[in-house]
Protein backbone atom coordinates (compact mmCIF):
# COMPACT_ATOMS: atom_id res chain seq x y z
CA UNK A 1 0.00 0.00 0.00
CA UNK A 2 1.29 3.45 -0.90
CA UNK A 3 2.31 5.44 2.13
CA UNK A 4 0.83 8.93 2.29
CA UNK A 5 3.46 11.64 2.46
CA UNK A 6 2.40 14.20 5.05
CA UNK A 7 3.82 16.84 2.75
CA UNK A 8 1.21 15.94 0.13
CA UNK A 9 -1.42 18.70 -0.19
CA UNK A 10 -4.71 17.73 1.44
CA UNK A 11 -6.82 19.02 -1.47
CA UNK A 12 -6.73 18.66 -5.25
CA UNK A 13 -6.79 22.15 -6.85
CA UNK A 14 -8.60 20.97 -9.99
CA UNK A 15 -11.36 19.38 -7.90
CA UNK A 16 -11.67 22.54 -5.79
CA UNK A 17 -12.03 24.62 -8.96
CA UNK A 18 -14.63 22.20 -10.35
CA UNK A 19 -16.70 22.53 -7.18
CA UNK A 20 -16.33 26.32 -7.32
CA UNK A 21 -17.53 26.23 -10.94
CA UNK A 22 -20.66 24.32 -9.94
CA UNK A 23 -21.27 26.76 -7.08
CA UNK A 24 -20.75 29.75 -9.38
CA UNK A 25 -23.19 28.38 -11.93
CA UNK A 26 -26.02 28.42 -9.38
CA UNK A 27 -25.74 32.22 -9.28
CA UNK A 28 -26.57 32.65 -12.96
CA UNK A 29 -29.94 32.51 -14.71
CA UNK A 30 -30.01 28.86 -15.66
CA UNK A 31 -26.76 28.86 -17.62
CA UNK A 32 -23.44 30.72 -17.97
CA UNK A 33 -20.85 31.11 -20.70
CA UNK A 34 -17.19 30.18 -20.48
CA UNK A 35 -16.22 33.84 -20.16
CA UNK A 36 -18.75 34.45 -17.37
CA UNK A 37 -17.51 31.46 -15.39
CA UNK A 38 -13.87 32.40 -16.01
CA UNK A 39 -14.50 35.83 -14.53
CA UNK A 40 -16.45 34.37 -11.60
CA UNK A 41 -13.68 31.88 -10.78
CA UNK A 42 -10.77 34.25 -11.52
CA UNK A 43 -8.83 31.36 -13.04
CA UNK A 44 -7.04 30.99 -16.42
CA UNK A 45 -9.55 30.58 -19.25
CA UNK A 46 -7.86 27.46 -20.59
CA UNK A 47 -7.99 25.76 -17.16
CA UNK A 48 -11.65 26.62 -16.69
CA UNK A 49 -12.42 25.32 -20.19
CA UNK A 50 -10.81 21.94 -19.48
CA UNK A 51 -12.57 21.61 -16.14
CA UNK A 52 -15.95 22.51 -17.62
CA UNK A 53 -15.51 20.01 -20.43
CA UNK A 54 -14.64 17.33 -17.88
CA UNK A 55 -17.83 18.15 -15.98
CA UNK A 56 -19.80 17.89 -19.24
CA UNK A 57 -18.27 14.47 -19.96
CA UNK A 58 -19.29 13.41 -16.44
CA UNK A 59 -22.91 14.60 -16.95
CA UNK A 60 -22.53 17.12 -14.15
CA UNK A 61 -22.92 19.90 -16.72
CA UNK A 62 -24.59 20.20 -20.10
CA UNK A 63 -23.70 22.40 -23.06
CA UNK A 64 -26.65 22.32 -25.47
CA UNK A 65 -24.86 24.22 -28.26
CA UNK A 66 -21.24 24.99 -29.03
CA UNK A 67 -21.99 28.70 -28.72
CA UNK A 68 -24.36 28.26 -25.81
CA UNK A 69 -23.69 28.38 -22.12
CA UNK A 70 -23.13 25.65 -19.58
CA UNK A 71 -25.97 24.47 -17.36
CA UNK A 72 -26.43 21.86 -14.65
CA UNK A 73 -26.51 18.27 -15.89
CA UNK A 74 -28.69 15.29 -14.94
CA UNK A 75 -26.16 13.81 -12.53
CA UNK A 76 -26.58 16.82 -10.21
CA UNK A 77 -30.25 15.92 -9.81
CA UNK A 78 -29.33 12.27 -9.21
CA UNK A 79 -26.90 13.31 -6.48
CA UNK A 80 -29.50 15.61 -4.97
CA UNK A 81 -32.03 12.79 -4.93
CA UNK A 82 -29.44 10.54 -3.33
CA UNK A 83 -28.86 13.11 -0.61
CA UNK A 84 -32.58 13.36 0.10
CA UNK A 85 -32.79 9.57 0.35
CA UNK A 86 -29.70 9.40 2.56
CA UNK A 87 -31.12 11.70 5.21
CA UNK A 88 -34.67 10.35 4.79
CA UNK A 89 -35.90 13.93 4.45
CA UNK A 90 -38.99 13.04 2.44
CA UNK A 91 -39.83 10.06 4.64
CA UNK A 92 -39.41 12.12 7.79
CA UNK A 93 -41.57 14.88 6.30
CA UNK A 94 -44.40 12.39 5.83
CA UNK A 95 -44.13 11.30 9.47
CA UNK A 96 -43.93 14.85 10.85
CA UNK A 97 -46.55 16.42 8.57
CA UNK A 98 -49.22 13.71 8.91
CA UNK A 99 -50.50 14.71 12.38
CA UNK A 100 -50.39 18.40 11.43
CA UNK A 101 -52.50 17.81 8.31
CA UNK A 102 -54.90 15.78 10.44
CA UNK A 103 -55.26 18.70 12.88
CA UNK A 104 -55.48 21.65 10.47
CA UNK A 105 -56.88 19.83 7.39
CA UNK A 106 -54.78 21.85 4.96
CA UNK A 107 -52.31 20.70 2.30
CA UNK A 108 -48.63 20.64 3.31
CA UNK A 109 -45.60 20.53 1.00
CA UNK A 110 -41.83 20.17 1.25
CA UNK A 111 -39.71 22.25 -1.13
CA UNK A 112 -36.03 22.69 -1.98
CA UNK A 113 -34.29 25.49 -3.87
CA UNK A 114 -33.21 24.81 -7.46
CA UNK A 115 -32.42 28.35 -8.54
CA UNK A 116 -34.29 30.28 -9.81
CA UNK A 117 -37.18 28.02 -8.77
CA UNK A 118 -38.36 26.02 -5.82
CA UNK A 119 -39.11 22.35 -6.47
CA UNK A 120 -41.72 20.54 -4.40
CA UNK A 121 -40.35 17.13 -3.44
CA UNK A 122 -43.19 15.86 -1.22
CA UNK A 123 -46.72 16.76 -0.15
CA UNK A 124 -49.67 15.62 1.94
CA UNK A 125 -53.21 16.48 0.85
CA UNK A 126 -55.98 17.77 3.04
CA UNK A 127 -59.45 16.23 2.93
CA UNK A 128 -61.16 19.48 1.98
CA UNK A 129 -63.27 19.48 -1.19
CA UNK A 130 -61.47 22.71 -2.25
CA UNK A 131 -57.72 22.41 -1.82
CA UNK A 132 -54.38 23.04 -3.47
CA UNK A 133 -53.68 20.78 -6.45
CA UNK A 134 -49.99 19.90 -6.37
CA UNK A 135 -47.55 17.18 -7.43
CA UNK A 136 -43.98 16.07 -6.75
CA UNK A 137 -41.59 17.88 -9.07
CA UNK A 138 -43.76 20.98 -9.51
CA UNK A 139 -41.66 24.12 -9.95
CA UNK A 140 -42.46 27.75 -9.20
CA UNK A 141 -40.31 30.92 -9.21
CA UNK A 142 -38.74 31.29 -5.77
CA UNK A 143 -39.64 34.96 -5.38
CA UNK A 144 -43.38 34.23 -5.80
CA UNK A 145 -43.73 31.55 -3.11
CA UNK A 146 -43.59 31.38 0.66
CA UNK A 147 -41.19 28.41 0.44
CA UNK A 148 -38.93 30.34 -1.91
CA UNK A 149 -38.87 33.35 0.37
CA UNK A 150 -37.78 31.17 3.28
CA UNK A 151 -35.01 29.55 1.22
CA UNK A 152 -33.84 32.92 -0.14
CA UNK A 153 -33.99 34.58 3.30
CA UNK A 154 -31.58 32.06 4.79
CA UNK A 155 -29.37 31.67 1.72
CA UNK A 156 -25.70 32.71 1.76
CA UNK A 157 -26.17 34.42 -1.64
CA UNK A 158 -27.76 37.87 -1.60
CA UNK A 159 -30.97 38.60 -3.47
CA UNK A 160 -29.28 41.49 -5.27
CA UNK A 161 -26.64 39.12 -6.67
CA UNK A 162 -29.19 36.47 -7.61
CA UNK A 163 -31.40 38.88 -9.55
CA UNK A 164 -28.59 40.99 -11.02
CA UNK A 165 -29.07 39.57 -14.52
CA UNK A 166 -32.63 38.31 -14.45
CA UNK A 167 -36.15 39.63 -14.21
CA UNK A 168 -38.66 38.58 -11.56
CA UNK A 169 -41.49 36.91 -13.43
CA UNK A 170 -44.96 38.21 -12.55
CA UNK A 171 -47.49 35.41 -12.00
CA UNK A 172 -50.35 37.46 -10.52
CA UNK A 173 -51.07 41.10 -9.78
CA UNK A 174 -49.62 40.58 -6.28
CA UNK A 175 -46.32 38.94 -7.24
CA UNK A 176 -43.35 40.91 -5.92
CA UNK A 177 -41.22 42.10 -8.84
CA UNK A 178 -38.60 44.39 -7.27
CA UNK A 179 -35.41 43.47 -5.44
CA UNK A 180 -36.01 46.20 -2.85
CA UNK A 181 -39.47 44.89 -1.91
CA UNK A 182 -38.27 41.29 -1.84
CA UNK A 183 -35.35 42.22 0.43
CA UNK A 184 -37.78 43.96 2.78
CA UNK A 185 -39.94 40.84 2.91
CA UNK A 186 -36.95 38.56 3.49
CA UNK A 187 -35.78 40.70 6.39
CA UNK A 188 -39.20 40.15 7.96
CA UNK A 189 -38.89 36.40 7.34
CA UNK A 190 -35.56 36.34 9.20
CA UNK A 191 -37.04 38.29 12.13
CA UNK A 192 -40.05 36.08 12.75
CA UNK A 193 -38.81 32.77 11.32
CA UNK A 194 -41.52 32.11 8.73
CA UNK A 195 -42.80 33.50 5.42
CA UNK A 196 -46.17 34.23 3.86
CA UNK A 197 -47.22 34.56 0.23
CA UNK A 198 -50.81 35.57 -0.45
CA UNK A 199 -52.04 35.28 -4.06
CA UNK A 200 -48.53 35.74 -5.44
CA UNK A 201 -48.23 32.45 -7.34
CA UNK A 202 -51.94 31.59 -7.66
CA UNK A 203 -55.14 33.57 -7.20
CA UNK A 204 -57.10 32.84 -4.00
CA UNK A 205 -54.25 30.89 -2.39
CA UNK A 206 -52.28 31.82 0.73
CA UNK A 207 -49.23 29.81 1.80
CA UNK A 208 -47.06 29.94 4.92
CA UNK A 209 -43.57 28.41 5.01
CA UNK A 210 -40.79 27.83 7.54
CA UNK A 211 -37.21 26.51 7.28
CA UNK A 212 -35.85 23.02 7.84
CA UNK A 213 -32.25 23.01 9.14
CA UNK A 214 -29.57 20.38 8.99
CA UNK A 215 -26.93 19.68 11.64
CA UNK A 216 -24.64 22.60 10.70
CA UNK A 217 -27.53 25.07 10.86
CA UNK A 218 -27.92 25.55 7.11
CA UNK A 219 -31.43 25.56 5.69
CA UNK A 220 -31.96 22.61 3.33
CA UNK A 221 -35.70 22.78 2.70
CA UNK A 222 -38.90 24.62 3.48
CA UNK A 223 -42.17 23.18 4.74
CA UNK A 224 -45.40 24.90 3.69
CA UNK A 225 -49.06 24.99 4.62
CA UNK A 226 -51.35 26.21 1.83
CA UNK A 227 -54.89 27.48 2.32
CA UNK A 228 -57.28 28.12 -0.61
CA UNK A 229 -58.26 31.56 0.66
CA UNK A 230 -57.17 35.02 -0.53
CA UNK A 231 -56.24 36.09 3.01
CA UNK A 232 -56.17 34.70 6.51
CA UNK A 233 -57.33 36.18 9.79
CA UNK A 234 -54.51 37.07 12.15
CA UNK A 235 -55.50 34.40 14.70
CA UNK A 236 -55.67 31.72 12.00
CA UNK A 237 -52.36 32.81 10.47
CA UNK A 238 -50.55 32.70 13.81
CA UNK A 239 -52.06 29.31 14.71
CA UNK A 240 -50.95 27.81 11.38
CA UNK A 241 -47.50 29.40 11.73
CA UNK A 242 -47.16 27.82 15.16
CA UNK A 243 -48.05 24.38 13.79
CA UNK A 244 -45.66 24.90 10.91
CA UNK A 245 -42.72 25.98 13.07
CA UNK A 246 -43.23 23.09 15.48
CA UNK A 247 -43.25 20.71 12.52
CA UNK A 248 -40.13 22.24 10.96
CA UNK A 249 -38.28 22.12 14.25
CA UNK A 250 -39.20 18.45 14.67
CA UNK A 251 -38.17 17.62 11.10
CA UNK A 252 -34.89 19.47 11.63
CA UNK A 253 -34.20 17.41 14.74
CA UNK A 254 -34.97 14.21 12.85
CA UNK A 255 -32.26 14.97 10.29
CA UNK A 256 -29.68 15.92 12.91
CA UNK A 257 -30.18 19.59 13.83
CA UNK A 258 -30.18 20.62 17.47
CA UNK A 259 -32.59 22.90 19.30
CA UNK A 260 -30.45 25.98 18.67
CA UNK A 261 -31.79 25.98 15.09
CA UNK A 262 -35.40 26.21 16.22
CA UNK A 263 -37.37 29.26 15.14
CA UNK A 264 -39.89 31.22 17.18
CA UNK A 265 -43.22 32.73 16.28
CA UNK A 266 -43.24 36.45 17.05
CA UNK A 267 -46.35 38.54 17.57
CA UNK A 268 -47.52 39.86 14.21
CA UNK A 269 -47.38 43.40 15.51
CA UNK A 270 -43.65 43.09 16.24
CA UNK A 271 -42.74 41.32 12.97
Amino acid sequence: MEKLDIRTPSTAPAVVTAVRALDALTGFQGSATLDELTRALDEPRSSVYRILNTLVESDLLQRPGQRGGYRMGPKVLAWGSSFLRAVNLVDEFQVVASPIVARVDETMQLAVLDWPDVVFVAYLDSQRPVRLVTEVGRRLPAHATAAGKVLLAFSTTSVADRYLHMEMRKLTERTVTSVEELERQLAKVRRRGWAEASQEAWENLTCLAAPVHRRDGRVVAAMTICVPEPSLKLSCRKALAGELLDGCNELSRQIGADDSCSARVEAEGRA
